[in-house]
């Protein structure tokens, strides 16, 4: 699949997807069925964006591009991608969410999650990501926000006193960051956009219990106190 995708054919492919999982009908086939296999009428509509190689069997994955597994496998191990959720390129969508937004009808997802993706994009796409992610999540349920706490890794790696030379640059340079958030930020722009609650919590505590256990932060980089965990609410 193509990542320079019209949002006329990712609007009939969304749609497509829709229809499947909302079809009264078990027996549904031809090409529409056969492409997005894994998706049924029983299946709630759950979005995994920027889900890089880690593809959830039975979600709509997100990312620019399809990458295999198998490469990082000795990262993910069995315990954070055993063989029963792992997906393939039938539930994977190369889509770009900052240029497209989500062409999905309003109300009409029942879980969203991403871990690690919301700091890599600027404070613009930022905020037209959580308004949209908003129009297409059904009222009561969770959008699922692990990303790194700029407080964190400020407070644990710089040395403000130095000036210039005592911040901690690397949270930016090192990991292709553009706008890392704190709780704080994250709170007053998800409501900002409609959100009507925010929930912070641990690790692997969402209120979803759709959401898997969450491979972010890698330990070998930081703790989880360095990440923000929350539930935005619609």
């Amino acid at each position: 699949m193509k990542n320079s995708i019209d949002r006329e054919y990712l609007s009939n492919l969304f749609n497509r997807i829709y229809k499947i999982t909302r079809s009264s009908t078990t027996n549904q086939k031809g090409g529409a069925y056969n492409e997005l296999a894994g998706f049924s009428k029983n299946n709630a509509l759950k979005l995994h964006i920027g889900c890089g190689p880690r593809i959830l069997k039975g979600w709509v994955n997100i990312d620019l591009k399809y990458e295999p597994y198998h490469n990082y496998m000795k990262y993910y191990t069995d315990k954070y991608y055993p063989k029963e959720i792992r997906g393939d390129k039938s539930d994977f969508f190369a889509i770009d969410v900052t240029k497209f937004g989500i062409p999905l009808p309003d109300n009409s997802v029942d879980v969203i999650f991403h871990e690690d993706f919301i700091e890599h994009l600027n404070q613009r796409d930022q905020i037209t990501f959580l308004a949209e992610t908003l129009r297409v999540l059904k009222k009561d349920c969770v959008h699922r926000v692990n990303t790194p706490d700029l407080l964190w890794s400020m407070h644990n790696h710089s040395d403000f006193s130095k000036g210039f030379n005592g911040v901690y640059t690397d949270e930016w340079n090192k990991h292709n960051h553009f706008n890392v958030l704190t709780p704080s930020i994250l709170q007053e722009l998800s409501l900002l956009v409609g959100y009507k609650e925010v929930i912070f919590n641990g690790r692997n505590q969402s209120k979803s219990k759709r959401i898997p256990l969450e491979y972010r932060p890698d330990p070998n980089n930081r703790p989880n106190v360095g990440n923000i965990f929350a539930d935005l609410i619609k």
